[in-house]
């Protein structure tokens, strides 16, 4: 079971649990009802009103050639948790959860320095759950509530990290390979044109594979290339 820190409000899970990674215990998870400063990827706003799943999940793994694909098996594990209720879920590369196009979970890892070394690793994960709207933040979104699909928050929590939970050592000690199967299955772009923002430029080309490293494999005119970081959208 992992502990679990709630609080009504906080300005981000992910700061606190960043501030108090040396004195919390690995595997923590820290909850908050409302964020005041929550942050996606690319310092995006994540707006967090009160209905929605916010949640930071503080890992301390001793092996870590793989930490970069825990940030993807998060996004399986939400995604066949939200399925498991009814949505019709699916992945965005590298680790976002869509429901018709719409997004309905972000996450967001981030490392954990001690003496400029590695310390720990954060992964902050928002879900839509029930929130009666969303505002326009420039991209659609989705919750589960407006999606007509009835949701308990500590209840989806505490399924998300089950799922989490029975595949992380494998995750850290296979990488991408522990989940890659699901991964793919509920990922539907391959062979589809999709554009990938990266270093400030848009590129343009048909994904053509998911790597064994969890990297996307893109097919452009002059010929394979393979993103490790970037923005999809189809």
């Amino acid at each position: 079971m992992n502990p679990v820190l709630h609080f009504p409000v906080l300005n981000s899970t992910n700061a606190y649990a960043k501030t108090h990674a040396q004195e919390l215990a690995d595997g923590t998870v820290v909850c908050a009802d409302e964020q005041t400063a929550g942050r996606g990827r690319f310092d995006r706003v994540w707006v967090s009103q009160p209905g929605g799943l916010y949640f930071s999940l503080l890992l301390k793994p001793q092996q870590t050639a793989y930490l970069q694909n825990l940030t993807q098996l998060m996004a399986v594990s939400v995604c066949q948790a939200v399925r498991e209720l009814g949505a019709d879920a699916h992945l965005k590369w590298p680790n976002d959860v869509l429901v018709n196009e719409q997004k309905i979970c972000g996450i967001l890892s981030e490392a954990v320095l001690k003496q400029n070394r590695f310390y720990a690793l954060v992964l902050g994960v928002g879900i839509n759950v029930n929130q009666n709207s969303l505002p326009d933040v420039g991209r659609p979104a989705a919750t589960l509530k407006n999606l007509g699909i009835p949701a308990d928050k500590s209840a989806l929590l505490n399924r998300v990290l089950t799922l989490f939970n029975a595949r992380l050592q494998n995750a850290l000690t296979q990488g991408f390979a522990a989940f890659a199967a699901d991964y793919k299955n509920w990922f539907p772009y391959l062979g589809k044109t999709v554009s990938i923002t990266n270093g400030g430029q848009k590129l343009f080309g048909v994904a053509e594979n998911i790597s064994s490293a969890g990297t996307l494999v893109v097919k452009m005119p002059e010929g394979l290339r393979e993103f490790s970081i970037g923005d999809m959208n189809a």
